[in-house]
């Protein structure tokens, strides 16, 4: 059995014939058509529901149509590829050129978001500005009334209550006086609005480096992407060409 299947294998080189090369070609083609039916599907998912007043869901969705952005230029390119020795069905000449026109039209699409991610990347930035002088104005009203509550007690049991709740060492043995624990609650109160300070100002500078990170990529892939498209109308005018001759 086995020298049979040997026999039969081919002892020359087989050649790829002009047919096998176009059906090879129609597999790329059939490819970029499920390419673009899937980015169409993935686009209405970014979209649907619009939130269009929300900053937020904008530079999220901009982001998103950049990421995808791939799966258009690919479909694209393996629909438009074709060899020497294909043949265009009149059929698909309508076709082709309204494809190659949708990516003028996706390509100036992609340029205008530049000027909403831009306006988008501030808006966040100014909202974490925002959100931090909101929180550190909270902050300082809840020390600030810690302080008026150190300022008119003096009961020792209070004032240990008060040491407790700031997670106060507990001295034990030690007898202090009312003087010298306002004394170091007040300490510690100074140390815990320095140290919430310096937590929020970390968090608040950790935001701004995402945001900025994310604003380049996303802003300079808008002007990326819309080039390409662009770039693609312009190498596919052939078709629009040969759609004008025979028209």
């Amino acid at each position: 059995m086995t020298k049979q299947k040997q026999e039969r294998l081919p002892k020359k080189p087989i050649e790829i014939t002009d047919g096998i090369e176009n059906l090879s070609f129609s597999l790329l083609q059939l490819l970029g058509y499920i390419l673009l039916i899937f980015s169409l599907i993935d686009y209405l998912a970014i979209l649907i529901p619009p939130r269009l007043t929300d900053p937020a869901w904008e530079f999220q969705a901009i982001g998103q149509m950049v990421d995808h952005v791939w799966s258009i230029l690919l479909g694209l390119t393996f629909i438009f590829l074709h060899n020497k020795g294909s043949i265009l069905k009149p059929r698909q000449l309508p076709i082709l050129k309204l494809l190659s026109w949708v990516s003028l039209i996706i390509g100036i699409f992609y340029l205008l978001m530049l000027p909403l991610g831009i306006n988008n990347s501030l808006t966040l930035y100014r909202n974490i500005n925002n959100q931090f002088l909101t929180q550190q104005g909270q902050q300082q009203e809840q020390l600030q009334k810690v302080i008026e509550r150190l300022k008119t007690t003096n009961s020792p049991q209070e004032l240990t209550n008060l040491a407790r709740i700031l997670n106060l060492p507990n001295e034990n043995g030690v007898s202090q006086s009312p003087q010298e624990l306002k004394n170091k609650i007040s300490q510690q109160i100074q140390t815990v609005a320095q140290n919430s300070a310096a937590t929020a100002n970390a968090a608040k500078r950790e935001q701004i480096k995402n945001l900025l990170k994310s604003a380049v990529r996303i802003n300079l892939g808008t002007v990326i992407s819309g080039v390409c498209l662009i770039m693609f109308w312009n190498l596919t005018r052939w078709i629009r060409i040969i759609d004008k001759n025979l028209g």
